[in-house]
């Protein structure tokens, strides 16, 4: 029995010394899990973006980025609008999402064509590219001009993108794509729904365009030089 009575504040202290290591763990984890956001390693998506930004600074000439949705003839706008002559060519595939920068982080960012260097930025709201990332992270404030590619029907993401390309203060067009065979009526339907959503400033010209007959194409470069 003394033997008992002795060890018992022994093993009292053992026990609050193991409620003191638990519950020390236990913060320990919790704040863990609140720094690990944080820690969380940038998307090549984020990586090439400052590494745009950083190019675009070193770059002397005239700066255009052609931003849209996928699939809105933006690659193959760019490759109109020079000629062919744009260096490196974009990246045009049968697939709506041909150019990305979610991938790797050696892709190409810029091309050039004389003395301007243009953006053939990936379509926005998909999985790879989610709108934002663009929204939080795209150096609007880095270029001279955007050429804003439309096709069909516009969506929450055209808004937002837009707004904060125009907020920049920079020469915008907006360039309606897939345009060939639509009639002067359809146009105006276009036009009037267009200023509704985004509602540009009235000096914003609206383009229609076709890359396959390369009808408007010629109007956007004017725009743009």
């Amino acid at each position: 029995m003394p033997i008992v009575l002795a060890l018992g504040p022994i093993v009292s202290a053992v026990v609050a010394a193991t409620a003191t290591v638990a519950v020390g763990k236990v913060i320990y984890d919790a704040i863990a899990d609140e720094d690990e956001p944080s820690l969380q390693k940038k998307s090549n998506l984020e990586l090439n973006i400052e590494r745009l930004r950083i190019q675009l600074k070193s770059h002397t000439g005239r700066k255009i980025a052609i931003i849209g949705q996928p699939g809105a003839g933006k690659s193959s706008l760019l490759k109109k609008m020079t000629n062919g002559k744009v260096m490196p060519l974009p990246i045009i595939g049968a697939q709506t999402d041909a150019t990305t920068w979610a991938d790797n982080q050696e892709c190409n960012l810029l091309s050039r064509y004389e003395n301007y260097a243009f953006a053939d930025v990936p379509g926005y709201d998909t999985l790879s590219h989610p709108v934002h990332i663009f929204s939080s992270f795209f150096p609007f404030n880095n270029f001279d001009a955007f050429v804003f590619v439309i096709h069909g029907k516009l969506h929450a993401a055209d808004e937002v993108i837009f707004q904060l390309a125009a907020h920049s203060g920079k020469k915008i067009c907006i360039a309606r794509s897939f345009s060939d065979g639509l009639e002067n009526n359809e146009k105006r339907s276009i036009e009037d729904d267009i200023r509704m959503r985004l509602s540009p400033k009235t000096t914003i010209p609206i383009s229609f365009f076709s890359n396959r007959t390369g009808d408007g194409i010629k109007n956007i470069f004017d725009f743009i030089r």
